[in-house]
């Protein structure tokens, strides 16, 4: 899980996208709190430019890091969420 760490994969949707597979595939909390702080970042970006159904989903997305995070997460319905959440915020 090299990306977990890695700065470079930082506020991008293809990073948040692959940290957050990890999270709600059980990978370790502190993956999930990663991932959620990265899609943070890109929520707040999506708001900035008043993109706001990027920001829906992202949105949905911290939910489901945090329900997953938590012990309490939607497993592969959550999973499968994650092209949408690709198509939707594309080019932010």
């Amino acid at each position: 899980m090299a990306g977990l760490h890695n700065p470079a994969v930082a506020q991008t949707l293809a990073g948040v996208e692959q940290l957050s597979r990890q999270c709600l595939q059980g990978g370790p909390r502190s993956g999930c709190t990663l991932a959620l702080r990265q899609a943070e970042v890109l929520q707040e970006r999506a708001a900035e430019l008043q993109v706001f159904p990027c920001q829906t989903l992202l949105l949905g997305l911290q939910a489901d890091l945090i329900m997953e995070r938590d012990g309490q997460g939607r497993g592969a319905e959550a999973i499968a969420d994650l092209p949408g959440m690709l198509r939707g915020c594309s080019g932010i």
